[in-house]
């Protein structure tokens, strides 16, 4: 039997043309494997959103329904930035509050570029927090955050699972809360990669 084996495996070695076509597919699913990973690292090398990851409500929505709740992060700053810059993308709709002030509003939805905010001007030396009123028409969305000093290489906040979340304001800000369902870094579907000048 197992001479029988090495035998079928001499005889489809020894004729030319299908095992250079092997060899050939197999060249080819090899470098188009090590391409798009190469490609997939490069892009997120230039990520303007750094290591932030996409966060939402909830992975389970029995049926599409609106839903509205807040995203929560507090972090602390030795000093006062010079600059503030907050790069958002929600699907659907969100308001920025820093330190309980308004920041920034909008819409987005796939294929839209992040929002940008310059927000120093909320921010103090101590204790800071960032707060994401999101929402979506069906219950289904995500939220990517960053904010950094300047440029992504001064990261000083991204969106990852160390987030709050809750349909009570309140409950955030006495601490309650739940932890958010983490997508992963871009790219992720439908939203690839969002574009935003640094």
């Amino acid at each position: 039997m197992r001479q029988e084996t090495a035998s079928r495996s001499r005889s489809f070695w020894s004729r030319p043309a299908p095992a250079a076509l092997f060899a050939l597919a197999a060249a080819l699913i090899g470098s188009a494997t090590a391409l798009s990973l190469g490609r997939v690292l490069a892009d997120r090398s230039l990520l303007s959103t750094g290591r932030a990851e996409w966060v939402w409500y909830s992975s389970r929505v029995p049926k599409p329904v609106p839903l509205r709740f807040y995203a929560a992060r507090e972090f602390t700053l030795a000093g006062l930035p010079a600059r503030a810059t907050a790069r958002v993308f929600v699907d659907r709709q969100h308001i920025l509050y820093v330190n309980g002030q308004r920041g920034g509003a909008g819409t987005q939805r796939p294929g839209d570029p992040l929002a940008i905010y310059e927000i120093a001007r909320f921010l103090h030396p101590g204790a800071n927090r960032i707060v994401i009123e999101a929402a979506s028409p069906t219950g289904i969305g995500g939220i990517l955050f960053s904010l950094d000093g300047g440029s992504p290489a001064d990261e000083l906040l991204v969106s990852d699972g160390r987030w709050r979340v809750d349909k009570d304001a309140a409950a955030l800000a006495g601490g309650a809360g739940y932890r958010p369902v983490v997508w992963g870094r871009p790219p992720q579907y439908p939203w690839g990669y969002p574009t935003g000048s640094w």
